[in-house]
């Protein structure tokens, strides 16, 4: 079978969370399953930043993948409207579209979608807040986490993304695989507060915080995120994200990516990622957390620099934070030592071995160590953090902000009937 491309589309203020988890999702089920080979393209290969703290740097430009087999223009929030005005990139997008077998939108990226004329008389969806945008721009808004019409489907916020690329998965490349890549991912939502009531949420009173951008304090907390060669970045972004969108309506708090050296760093999904600082630079934050993957975090389990970091942030921390296999690095250093933990399900004996004690929980809390399990348990941990650190209201609002309302299109993984555990 021939090899296609499916081109993601990234543009100076993205959510990066929105192109992490759909890329990772859509990417790997697509990938595997129906021949489609993922890369991240902007207009130009050079440093882009995000909604977050963490600047991408794209795999290839618009010239280099002209005509994609398959489009997926990636949105954010505020910081990424500026893009409707750009006519190269609204012009590719027009034209990719158009030729392409498939193409899709995330969150405003829909709005790109209908800017470039694909989206007329069509049923769509994208951020809650931009539904009369969405409108006036020629498409037809539907409160739903995605919607399909023919080639073009659009997703709504972050979680919709995600559950858009598990469900073109599964129509690239079927169910089975498309159930295969969710279980390996950890792909389980429990929101910690449920869904949004969305017949209690005033969009109006709340549309202003898609807009907030509150300087930090000179006293902000730091909190730090670890980042390391070819990590599953995905579990770093859930929670980055969920911490930036706090950091822009509570300065208290400010997210920031930390590394051994300064430059651009590889990652899971080949797009590589630029830290905001050295481990010597920020050596003792409020917090940290640390996420994982595969080969590539039992590498950092035995790097001195990770292992004297973690080690020595550890001291003075109020939060030692967690994502799947980053647990391992934790309790690699003894900071889980007779605990009842949780970590990615396929790594829980490794977790044992270092004297912890694995529980399949979303998240554990232990005093100031909280663990999570896989990506979506990460995202929810964050919520959770969130609330522990400025209240569960500013938490439901940070949930709003990134329209974090998972409704996975095959529900969330039946571990009873998997025989992944011991009765």
């Amino acid at each position: 079978m021939a090899r296609k491309t499916m081109a993601y589309v990234v543009y100076p203020g993205i959510s990066l969370l929105e192109l992490v988890g759909t890329r990772s999702m859509l990417g790997s089920i697509a990938g595997m399953g129906a021949g489609y080979d993922p890369v991240v393209v902007g207009e130009k290969k050079v440093t882009m930043a995000t909604d977050t703290p963490l600047d991408i740097i794209p795999q290839k430009s618009f010239d280099e993948v002209p005509h994609p087999d398959g489009l997926v223009v990636i949105g954010g929030g505020a910081d990424s409207l500026p893009a409707l005005d750009n006519p190269r990139l609204v012009e590719y997008i027009r034209r990719a579209g158009q030729q392409a077998e498939i193409a899709a939108g995330v969150s405003t990226g829909s709005l790109l979608l209908a800017a470039a004329g694909l989206l007329n008389g069509r049923p769509a969806t994208t951020h809650w807040a931009y539904a009369e945008k969405l409108n006036a721009m020629g498409g037809i808004y539907e409160q739903k986490p995605w919607v399909e019409d023919g080639k073009f489907t659009t997703a709504a916020g972050v979680s919709g993304g995600i559950d858009m690329g598990i469900a073109l998965g599964a129509k690239l490349a079927g169910k089975a695989a498309a159930q295969q890549g969710q279980l390996f991912a950890e792909y389980d939502p429990h929101p910690p507060f449920g869904n949004i009531d969305w017949t209690r949420v005033n969009k109006t009173e709340l549309a202003s915080l898609m807009d907030a951008r509150a300087n930090a304090k000179a006293n902000a907390k730091d909190i730090t995120f670890v980042i390391y060669p070819d990590l599953t970045v995905f579990d770093l972004v859930g929670p980055l994200q969920v911490i930036s969108a706090l950091s822009r309506i509570d300065p208290r708090f400010r997210p920031l990516v930390v590394a051994e050296h300064s430059g651009p760093v590889s990652t899971d999904i080949g797009v590589d990622m630029i830290p905001n600082a050295t481990f010597d630079e920020l050596p003792r934050p409020a917090g940290f957390v640390v996420p994982g993957g595969d080969t590539p975090t039992l590498n950092a389990m035995s790097n001195p620099a990770i292992r004297s970091y973690i080690r020595n942030a550890a001291a003075d921390a109020e939060w030692i934070v967690s994502v799947c296999t980053g647990a391992l690095i934790l309790a690699s250093v003894g900071l889980l030592e007779g605990r009842q933990v949780t970590t990615h399900w396929a790594y829980r004996n490794y977790l044992n071995a270092f004297g912890a004690r694995y529980v399949q929980k979303r998240w554990t809390h232990n005093g100031k160590i909280i663990n999570s399990a896989g990506v979506s348990a990460g995202i929810d941990m964050a919520l959770y953090l969130t609330a522990q650190m400025a209240g569960p209201e500013t938490a439901r609002q940070v949930q709003l902000m990134i329209q974090y309302d998972p409704q996975p299109p095959f529900g969330g993984i039946d571990y009873e009937n998997l025989g992944l555990f011991p009765a």
